[in-house]
């Protein structure tokens, strides 16, 4: 993906195919509620290792952030890229108008 400043449709897609799922969108949502959150497989009742292959996804699309306190990973939302994607509908839609 770009730099956050120069957000683009193909990464509106990368962003869009990763909340598609509906426990990564679960996990997307509960964090912009809750600030950080911890993650594990029991929360969805899922494996390690698919509940690792959703935070990864989350990651690439820079959706999420991380923070480790020793073994704990500690998840966050990408505030900045939430703004940025709320900033392009808004000039998408100015755009319409004129």
């Amino acid at each position: 993906m770009k730099k956050l400043n120069e957000l683009s449709k193909s990464d509106l897609l990368l962003i869009f195919q990763a909340l598609s799922d509906p426990i990564r969108l679960d996990i997307f949502l509960c964090l912009l509620k809750s600030k950080e959150k911890r993650f594990s497989g029991a929360t969805y009742n899922i494996s390690k290792s698919t509940m690792s292959h959703h935070i990864k996804l989350l990651k690439e699309a820079q959706l999420i952030n991380l923070r480790k306190e020793g073994t704990t990973h500690i998840y966050s939302v990408n505030q900045e890229l939430v703004e940025l994607i709320g900033h392009f509908f808004e000039e998408c839609g100015d755009e319409k108008e004129n």
